[in-house]
């Protein structure tokens, strides 16, 4: 009996050990499965967002030139672009450097009173985040909103 009950606890040990995680090999086939003519992009709100999904985009264009990857700056973030130096000159360099494509939502401007002269050359405005980032997805684009 109590060889049984042994047998049943590391057993058990076992299952949910495997069912909790995942294998290396499974996250690196998962991460390999990014196309690499695929085509991307995020709607960021928050400056933490943005410099990940500058990190991400520097990430794919390693991977191919062919990936495309865009993000749009929405909300409040939109204002701290327009105030604060360091991501201003972060933005620029990404493009410059990168070549990423960082677009600004015009709503945003409008809503919070945004200078836009005040906004980094290299960051064209879409008229309304949101409906560009719908056209993205009805041109073939994953898309995440973070």
């Amino acid at each position: 009996m109590k060889i049984y009950l042994i047998t049943f606890i590391a057993l058990l040990t076992l299952g949910l050990g495997l069912a909790n995680g995942q294998t290396l090999e499974a996250i690196n086939e998962t991460e390999q499965a990014v196309r690499k003519d695929g085509k991307y992009a995020m709607l960021v709100m928050n400056a933490q967002h943005l410099k990940a999904g500058i990190k991400t985009g520097i990430a794919f264009n390693s991977k191919s030139e062919k990936i495309d990857f865009q993000i749009v700056a929405c909300g409040m973030l939109v204002k701290e672009i327009s105030e604060d130096a360091e991501l201003k000159k972060l933005i620029q360099n990404t493009v410059s450097d990168h070549g990423l494509k960082i677009l600004v939502c015009g709503l945003s401007i409008q809503q919070f009173g945004i200078d836009k002269t005040l906004l980094p050359e290299e960051t064209p405005i879409t008229e309304n985040g949101l409906i560009y980032m719908f056209g993205l997805q009805e041109l073939g684009y994953k898309s995440i909103t973070l």
